[in-house]
């Protein structure tokens, strides 16, 4: 069960196109796992588009419903509809909004970090404002203590961890912000691996994570 979600702020901006490709993306992961998010974001579609039937129309160009067409994905395993909402799919254990950048399963990436415990893989996503990765904890490991020097949108992919405010599952999705002091621990039954997007780098807090800092981009 999914009990963290996105601010209704983020869902009616993701309805609206109005969010960058990195931010985007984590909005749509989480609703690929939340029945309740994909609700509240179809009916901020039909708002939407109710105010479009009282816009005054705009003249546009003969050829823009081709374009738009032209960049859609033709793939039939990408676009698996079934009365109106996602069929979920268990293949490579990815949210599928994200299989276009995740060439393998999560075992087989090439995770990289300061200590075999963390692990993090870098999303080749073209974003100017934020920056997408993977973060792996293992089992009954967790984080140096840190804050944010600005935004920090997690979704656990996998596992769960918790912190000094609550414990977080798949499908669940955490704000972290510059107010946040904390230290994420995956859970003892198994490794936690999350999808981070983040418009600034991590301040780490504890006395040894100070030194680390420098070297965080």
């Amino acid at each position: 069960m999914v009990n963290y979600h996105p601010s209704d702020e983020l869902l009616m901006q993701f309805a609206a196109g109005q969010q960058s490709d990195a931010l985007g993306l984590v909005i749509a992961c989480h609703m690929e796992k939340c029945a309740s998010c994909r609700q509240r974001t179809a009916l901020y579609n039909h708002i939407g588009g109710e105010l479009l039937d009282h816009s005054t129309p705009v003249e546009v160009s003969d050829n823009l419903l081709d374009a738009i067409m032209s960049k859609l994905d033709d793939d039939p395993e990408e676009r698996n509809f079934e009365a109106g909402n996602i069929v979920l799919e268990t293949k490579q254990c990815v949210p599928r909004p994200l299989r276009r950048f995740v060439p393998d399963e999560f075992s087989k990436l090439k995770w990289s970090g300061l200590s075999p415990n963390i692990k993090e893989y870098r999303l080749n996503i073209q974003d100017p404002h934020y920056t997408a990765k993977f973060y792996k904890i293992s089992a009954g490991k967790e984080l140096p203590q840190h804050t944010h020097r600005g935004n920090e949108f997690t979704l656990v992919m996998q596992g769960s961890f918790s912190d000094r405010a609550g414990d977080y599952h798949a499908g669940d999705f955490v704000l972290a912000d510059a107010t946040t002091i904390h230290q994420p621990k995956a859970s003892e039954m198994e490794d936690c691996i999350c999808f981070a997007v983040t418009d600034a780098p991590l301040k780490m807090t504890g006395f040894f994570g100070r030194f680390l800092n420098p070297f965080l981009s």
